[in-house]
């Protein structure tokens, strides 16, 4: 399958003492093209090391404990706490550092609006440079340089030597706890909870939308006009469904760690399956997304187009809802 995806088969970046980094990409998954997706567990004390994407911004969900990040940006750096429930965001380009001071776990799920992100690292940038230049920016002698390429410098985790008591999570214009705010959508079928850029406005390059499905609920069958998805399970199971241009469909359950991607304007749906209710974050690559869902199409059109649409008679329509906007879940 080209769109469906178990983030089992997704590359290990790096594994050690304090974590590991996943990445599914072009590489294992074909059809993904723009975006890719990211896992990075953290043991107590663990750090994802300085680095920066050069072709690609990060928007990431906290989905267990609390993690420190520190990003530096052209003429700022910005360092706040992020806890289970809270989103962030990562400019592309801007060098970051993730770190669990805490003494439990910490799991982010993240998308990268590239299909094959670039991933620089501070070490790497220091190894590259010569003793010269180091000293000269650095203000420091050729022996501190020369030790800043130790045989065990390089990589992407790490673990701390001084782990801190972390203060309470505030606000910061990086971040925004998506699972306290209000819910956009809150019917019989389940519920939405909206990090785009309307309540998130720092975001550039992609977004997030978290949302459940109670039993015999349904995400509306919809495309994004603007925008390709993300959309990567974290409880209960789904039914899905995905279209092609081609006429190819793609059904596939997928459950926690299990998902699919959709290309800007591919038609797709979920369905909840099973007794338990599902919960899922959907990440797009554009922070101002928007949305078109089957009823509103079939809505807008006439029952005469309708009925030479469906080879039926144009009476039949009279008995179907005409939804005037966006469903989203259903049922209401």
């Amino acid at each position: 399958m080209n769109y469906i995806f178990n983030a089992d088969t997704a590359s290990i970046l790096e594994e050690g003492p304090g974590g590991r980094i996943r990445l599914l990409s072009n590489d294992e998954l074909k059809g993904l093209t723009r975006m890719s997706v990211l896992e990075l567990d953290l043991n107590p004390g663990g750090v994802a090391l300085p680095m920066w994407h050069a072709n690609a911004a990060m928007t990431g969900y906290c989905t267990g404990g609390e993690v420190v990040v520190t990003i530096h940006g052209p003429g700022q750096t910005d360092r706040f706490g992020v806890r289970s429930g809270e989103i962030f965001h990562i400019p592309q380009g801007s060098v970051h550092s993730l770190e669990n001071h805490s003494g439990e776990d910490v799991s982010l799920r993240c998308t990268l609006n590239n299909g094959q992100p670039e991933t620089l690292t501070l070490s790497s940038s220091v190894i590259a440079t010569s003793n010269e230049a180091l000293q000269s920016t650095l203000s420091v002698d050729d022996d501190f340089a020369q030790g800043l390429r130790g045989p065990e410098v390089g990589g992407m985790l790490g673990m701390l030597h001084n782990p801190i008591a972390v203060e309470p999570s505030f606000s910061h214009h990086l971040k925004f706890n998506i699972e306290g705010s209000d819910k956009v959508v809150d019917v019989r079928g389940g519920y939405l909870q909206d990090g785009m850029k309307g309540n998130f406005p720092a975001l550039q390059g992609g977004g997030i939308l978290a949302f459940g499905v109670n039993p015999g609920g349904a995400v509306e069958p919809h495309w994004h006009p603007n925008s390709d998805e993300v959309v990567y399970m974290t409880k209960g199971r789904v039914r899905v469904m995905l279209m092609s241009p081609d006429g190819t469909i793609e059904r596939a359950e997928a459950g926690p760690g299990e998902g699919f991607y959709a290309p800007t304007s591919y038609f797709h749906s979920i369905e909840q399956i099973g007794s338990e209710a599902a919960e899922g974050i959907a990440f797009f690559n554009n922070a101002d997304m928007v949305y078109m869902g089957l009823g509103e199409a079939v809505g807008a059109f006439s029952d005469d187009v309708l009925a030479s649409t469906f080879a039926s008679e144009a009476s039949t329509f009279k008995a179907c809802d005409k939804p005037g906007g966006p469903l989203v879940i259903v049922p209401g």
